[in-house]
Parts: structure tokens; sequence; C-alpha cells
């Protein structure tokens, strides 16, 4: 069961990287105001790929806090 590979959303996957690589510092200076850095994430996100769906960006959010940390394992501020 090794080869199963549940993401199937290609459109996401496709500019997943170009993605990160524009919000990654989000999660380094953390979020203004105590808001969620995945909101901030969402809308960075929103702004530089408008042909993404609500739902498209909801799963970017949470995925990039996921390669955050494991890119990051001491820890960021608003993880």
């Amino acid at each position: 069961m090794a080869d199963f590979d549940r993401r199937k959303n290609y459109r996401l996957r496709a500019v997943f990287d170009q993605a990160y690589t524009r919000v990654e510092h989000c999660f380094a200076e953390g979020s203004p105001r105590g808001l969620p850095v995945e909101w901030v994430v969402f809308r960075a996100a929103r702004e530089a790929f408008p042909q993404l769906t609500p739902l498209d960006l909801f799963q970017f959010s949470l995925a990039s806090a996921r390669v955050y940390r494991a890119r990051h394992p001491q820890g960021c501020m608003a993880c």
C-alpha cells in the first residue's frame, strides 16, 4: 500500500512549490493582530493565484503549515 497517493488535487500540486515559496515567510514572521497564520497564507495565496478555488486555498494553507513544520522542526512563531 506504499504506492497509494492520497493527493489527487493536481491543479494545486502543480503550483504548490511556487506558492509555498511566496508564503513561507508568513510562518516565520507570524501573523498580525493575533490572526491565525493560515488565514494570512490563504489571503496571500488567493492574491497570487486567483485561479485556485477557496477549497484549494484552504488545503494549501493547511498543507503549507505541515510542510513548514517539517522543514523547521525547531519551531516557528505561528505554528
